[in-house]
């Protein structure tokens, strides 16, 4: 039993070692473009999910935010439990631990405002996200504004579906390379993070049950995901595993502090995908979004509704800035509040009042 665990180890240490060797080199080849590469992650960063991308796409078709959306949810949760069983390190305190190297050979790697990350490794929650997410992005805009358009002629729907995927694997391509510049992954965590993501993406585009919530079925899932979340916390607490094993890592080896980030510890992510569950499922299942999604929605109205989705998306992230993070109990009701009324409001009360306006 002893060997196959020595074997796992062995191998997990190569390529974390294999990609510490990928990290240097880019890093070095890289460095004229640094600040771009650097701003990709900031870019695909998960919260961005929830306040820029999800009131896009809402705005653009109701049906496409809320796959969009269940997509982010269940990105994060899934991650969260993906990272807790895995426990992979990341580069830039791996390096700074492993006895691999000596303090002549341990490489001289850059940190970077968002490179400190407290949680896990593996597998990548930002490829995970970007892959889900602008999968079910690139399958609804070919499918609602390609392929079903009567202007377009097949070659141009072609051409334009052909131009959309390439967009979409250039931009995953893109935060692939940025992850592991900025030393957040090892290049399998990114892999796994790739792979996963087009699952949670397929499915959360295939699923016809998700659009068909009850507002007592929003409640299940809500409950469930948290529930199913603080118990595996709690039963690897009874194992003698912390949760939170790296967050002293983090801490230890990020060159300033100050950069690890409260918002990416599992307390808060747990509170971001329940509340906006059992919003989203409360918002599906409403009479106003019922109204909206039965009505023809002119192109005036899918304009104002992403102006004002991405207005009312950027007032959330500012509110959840100044949300005090000395009193954890605090920080973590407001923030529960706040990505309940975000969904609520985006995928019903902001199109039914467009809807009504208009």
């Amino acid at each position: 039993m002893a060997e196959p665990d020595l074997q796992f180890f062995n191998t997990t240490e190569s390529w974390n070692l294999r990609s510490v060797e990928v990290i240097s080199d880019l890093q070095d080849k890289l460095q004229p473009y640094e600040s771009w590469v650097v701003h990709v992650s900031v870019l695909g960063d998960n919260r961005e999910a929830f306040t820029f991308f999800f009131p896009i796409f809402a705005g653009l078709k109701n049906e496409l935010g809320a796959r969009a959306l269940w997509a982010a949810i269940l990105v994060e949760w899934s991650n969260l439990l993906l990272k807790w069983a895995f426990r992979g390190d990341r580069p830039y305190w791996w390096t700074g631990e492993t006895s691999l190297y000596n303090e002549e050979t341990r490489p001289l790697l850059r940190q970077f405002p968002n490179t400190c990350e407290s949680g896990p490794g593996t597998p990548s929650g930002h490829l995970m996200m970007n892959v889900a997410l602008f999968y079910v992005a690139a399958r609804g805009i070919t499918t609602f504004f390609i392929w079903n358009s009567t202007t377009l002629n097949k070659v141009q729907k072609w051409f334009l579906a052909f131009l959309i995927y390439s967009l979409y694997i250039c931009w995953n391509a893109m935060v692939f390379i940025s992850r592991l510049y900025i030393q957040a992954h090892f290049v399998h965590q990114c892999i796994m993070g790739v792979i996963a993501g087009l699952f949670v993406g397929h499915f959360a585009w295939s699923s016809k049950r998700l659009l068909k919530l009850t507002k007592t079925l929003s409640v299940v899932i809500a409950v469930f995901l948290i529930l199913s979340s603080v118990m595996t916390y709690y039963l690897l607490l009874s194992q003698g595993m912390n949760p939170l094993w790296t967050v002293s890592l983090a801490l230890k080896h990020c060159m300033r502090p100050e950069y690890v980030k409260v918002d990416t510890q599992p307390y808060y992510l747990i509170m971001r995908f329940t509340g906006a569950a059992l919003a989203l499922g409360l918002g599906i299942s409403s009479e106003q979004r019922k109204a909206v999604v039965q009505s023809r929605i002119s192109r005036i109205h899918m304009l104002l509704g992403v102006k004002g989705g991405i207005l009312i998306g950027r007032m959330s992230a500012i509110i959840q800035a100044s949300f005090p993070k000395d009193d954890m109990i605090v920080f973590l009701m407001l923030s529960f509040g706040l990505n309940v009324a975000l969904p609520l409001i985006i995928i019903s009360v902001l199109p039914h009042f467009l809807l009504t306006m208009c």
